[in-house]
């Protein structure tokens, strides 16, 4: 669990008495001496919007992983317990509605995070055929040309708009860019694999009618009951493989037409070819693929794959892209999602 988005409904407050509201939201504080709580705006319906951090109350920063509900228990419950129902508030606070909810999960990774760049072009191709006003995003350095943040959303918005959407970015960076500098080398120091995080979040517009009573959202079993969800939403929509297969099919047949008309050209090299068409190629088993499609005899054919496996490698080495083993990560992450669990699952009803 990362951070829920909640609307505060209230009734009868005064201009002066929410500006004090807000304050206290704003700087209330945890046990453990961090902030969690963010007053985003104050709603044309008169309702104050608020962003609750989990991990922010346990650590002051969202590295921590929630993944106990028992844990998400103890936040809205001091939530409640120092605002909600302080006798001071408690008479103008009408309910609680529940309008976004964000769950992160980590995969961890073996090389730099924009040497996965390929992984995330097909990411697109496959959200972009599940959802057919998607639109995927990616943020880069200009100066170092390297990936940040990839955003891929149901309407093309990476906004509040947006019904629901999977942000992946690199964690490692991302903190460094937004705390000091000794806070940072304290951070890493008490999460050692910080580095190697790649971090995909979903995040959904939540579109429940019903409004919560302040006994109601304080054991409101928000992860519980969208974990598993959003778990599927990642499998289904970025790592659909019977999507992925037939994508592969596809650009081999292309690759494999374009090296037949190719090779009728007395100057064909094949090093030329795939550094003409290295932009499209996301996979060495696509190229593998069209090898096959296109050259009949097998000594040919798996002299060509020699080659071209070579000179990929040379290329892989060169560039930090992964280009040999796509197939694999692929298959990896899966894995590794797809194991995703609740520490306390136990005592879940699923």
């Amino acid at each position: 669990m990362d951070t829920i988005e909640i609307s505060l409904i209230l009734n009868d407050i005064d201009i002066f008495k929410l500006q004090i509201l807000r304050s206290k939201i704003s700087n209330l504080v945890s046990p453990s001496g961090h902030t969690f709580a963010d007053v985003l705006e104050f709603s044309r319906a008169g309702n104050l919007i608020i962003k609750i951090s989990y991990p922010r109350y346990f650590t002051g920063t969202n590295v921590y992983l929630i993944r106990s509900r028992e844990q998400c228990f103890i936040v809205q419950n001091y939530f409640c317990k120092k605002i909600l129902k302080n006798k001071e508030w408690e008479k103008y606070i009408v309910g609680i509605k529940l309008s976004r909810v964000d769950i992160p999960f980590i995969f961890i990774i073996n090389r730099r995070f924009s040497s996965y760049k390929n992984i995330f072009y097909i990411f697109a191709y496959v959200y972009n055929i599940k959802k057919s006003k998607a639109k995927s995003r990616g943020f880069i350095d200009l100066i170092t040309d390297e990936f940040e943040t990839i955003i891929y959303s149901s309407n093309g918005s990476s906004r509040k708009d947006c019904n629901n959407k999977l942000e992946i970015y690199n964690q490692y960076k991302n903190l460094k860019e937004k705390v000091n500098e000794e806070i940072f080398i304290r951070i890493n120091k008490d999460y050692p694999d910080l580095k190697k995080r790649m971090r995909l979040e979903v995040s959904k517009r939540i579109n429940l009618r019903k409004m919560f009573s302040i006994e109601e959202f304080k054991n409101l079993d928000i992860l519980g009951k969208y974990f598993y969800d959003y778990k599927k939403y990642i499998l289904d929509n970025i790592l659909d493989f019977s999507i992925i297969e037939n994508l592969y099919n596809q650009w081999a047949e292309d690759l494999s037409n374009k090296l037949i008309e190719e090779k009728y050209n007395k100057n064909f090299s094949y090093e030329i070819f795939i550094l003409q068409n290295i932009k499209n190629l996301y996979d060495y088993e696509i190229i593998k693929r069209a090898l096959k499609n296109s050259i009949d005899n097998k000594n040919t054919r798996e002299n060509a794959i020699t080659k071209v496996r070579k000179i990929l490698k040379e290329f892989e080495t060169k560039n930090n892209i992964i280009i040999l083993n796509i197939y694999s990560v692929l298959l990896e992450m899966y894995s590794s999602i797809n194991e995703c669990s609740l520490f306390d699952e136990f005592y879940l009803m699923r």
